[in-house]
């Protein structure tokens, strides 16, 4: 490449909903054509069909790219893939999960486009799911270079026999600037609470790893000491219809609502008392940055990401995972302490803006483009 050519990097995630992850993407996107390196944002099409989170990026004007393919797992997937790498003369390819994994694998091995991994954190809610996640780490060893978002998650690699030399930490970012912009939507006016309720909210897909039963049964025993409370579990996934039905069974649904996925999360988020994140493993989550952000009081559980973000007692509270006692005692002793929420809220935003702002994810990662990359 010569010295005056911008580097090309094209993004590519399996998703259709535009959270977390795809907006850590997209901001990056907007960002990285400051610093000579041109960002496109791709996805699939099936039976086309524009994923929802592509529509969002392309709006503000960012360029995309959709693939058309059969079904999720088409095969030529691979070589539509590659011939638009070699066509467009894409100098690295970023992918995110583990279908984009094994297509960015295949589609770069035999050409000069560049490969780079992301690694969030794995689940392995069901069979299923557990053979893509041994895929996903089988794959990404072979990467050029794998981008860990948490100091937590590259630990975890290298346990896997993953290179250390190849993995660079790169927090996932928060802009300010744009949780400012969104209008606070109520949350007790949403599920008719009762006006001096505090209101806790957590978020995130419904499995066993999330933890989200251990948060509900801390709720459970933080009711019969509170009767104020009241907790919104948004999202959905293959443990959300067994939880609900546990809600049910103690008779908890007046003070416990599991509403699904809401779009519009970060709006509701920003009315609410306090987060809680009762993940078992986590990488580094964005809810978490985003109720800092919103001035919003967290409790989360000290695994992945999590202390790197939250300092017990200082910008937050750090408890144990499945330890639903302390969960309980920490939700009543916040739910108590205005003191403590309004120093909490203070320290939180200034943690965000020493190591996560967005600026700082862009020129970590533009580095390493340029280090992958002869100009």
């Amino acid at each position: 490449m010569s010295g005056t050519k911008n580097i090309k990097v094209l993004h590519l995630r399996s998703s259709n909903f535009y959270g977390g992850p795809e907006r850590q993407i997209h901001f990056h996107a907007r960002l990285a054509g400051k610093e000579s390196v041109d960002v496109a944002v791709s996805s699939f099409s099936e039976n086309n069909s524009k994923p929802d989170f592509l529509k969002t990026i392309e709006a503000d004007g960012t360029e995309i790219k959709l693939f058309e393919v059969a079904n999720a797992y088409d095969q030529n997937a691979v070589n539509i893939i590659k011939d638009y790498l070699e066509t467009e003369k894409i100098d690295i390819l970023c992918t995110h999960e583990y279908r984009s994994h094994y297509y960015g694998f295949n589609a770069c091995k035999q050409i000069k486009t560049k490969w780079v991994a992301f690694s969030r954190g794995m689940t392995a809610e069901n069979l299923k799911v557990k053979l893509f996640t041994y895929m996903e780490r089988y794959f990404i060893k072979k990467a050029n270079a794998i981008v860990a978002v948490s100091k937590s998650q590259k630990e975890k690699l290298v346990n896997q026999s993953v290179n250390p030399q190849i993995i660079t930490t790169v927090h996932n970012a928060i802009d300010l600037s744009f949780v400012n912009s969104i209008l606070e939507k109520s949350l007790k006016r949403k599920f008719s609470f009762p006006e001096d309720s505090f209101v806790i909210v957590s978020g995130g897909r419904f499995s066993k790893e999330k933890g989200q039963m251990y948060l509900v049964q801390a709720a459970e025993l933080a009711l019969e000491a509170n009767r104020s409370l009241r907790f919104v579990l948004y999202g959905e996934g293959p443990d959300w219809e067994a939880v609900k039905s546990y809600i049910n069974k103690k008779k908890l649904s007046e003070y416990i609502i599991c509403p699904g996925f809401e779009s519009e999360l970060l709006a509701y988020l920003k009315s609410a008392d306090l987060l809680v994140n009762p993940s078992l493993s986590e990488g580094l989550p964005n809810i978490v940055l985003e109720a800092l952000a919103s001035k919003v009081p967290v409790i989360v559980t000290n695994v992945g990401g999590h202390p790197e973000i939250v300092t017990d007692d200082f910008n937050g509270f750090l408890v144990e995972p499945k330890y639903i006692s302390q969960m309980s005692e920490r939700i009543l002793e916040i739910a108590d302490n205005k003191e403590k929420q309004d120093f909490f809220k203070i320290e939180g935003e200034k943690v965000l803006l020493d190591k996560f702002s967005f600026e700082a994810q862009n020129r970590k990662l533009i580095n390493l483009y340029k280090s992958m990359v002869t100009v």
